[in-house]
């Protein structure tokens, strides 16, 4: 029973896309039909002002047509403003300094300095972000 349900839903799903497929298409036919009957109009006119006449009816279809973007749920959810962890970054560096600091210890003290300083700027972010 359960699969005859869903392959009446997913019939209608089919049905619903091609319908308003179907109807986006005839839309887009009438608009273009629309189109032609005002060039038509226009050249019928004097040569001189059609120019004029064009730039006119693309000023009237600018200020007639509204443009309403549906609210998406995805607009009303904050999204994150950067994708850079700083305290994360800082994290590896201990791991290499602590390598390093036997085998080149300059070299693994630097790595350290870097990853204190990553951690801080890493915390420091958190607490401003938060405040």
């Amino acid at each position: 029973m359960r699969c005859g349900l869903a392959q009446r839903g997913l019939v209608h799903t089919v049905s619903d896309e091609r319908q308003a497929t179907e109807n986006d298409r005839a839309l887009a036919e009438r608009i273009a039909g629309l189109a032609r009957e005002i060039a038509d109009a226009i050249n019928a006119g004097q040569a001189e002002g059609r120019e004029g006449l064009r730039e006119e009816v693309v000023s009237l279809l600018r200020d007639e047509v509204r443009i309403v973007e549906p609210p998406t749920h995805a607009a009303s959810v904050a999204r994150p403003t950067g994708s850079f962890n700083a305290f994360g970054i800082g994290i590896p560096l201990i791991l290499m300094g602590t390598v390093l600091v036997f085998l080149f210890p300059l070299v693994g003290l630097l790595m350290f300095a870097a990853a204190a300083l990553m951690m801080a700027w890493g915390v420091g972010a958190t607490l401003l972000a938060r405040s």
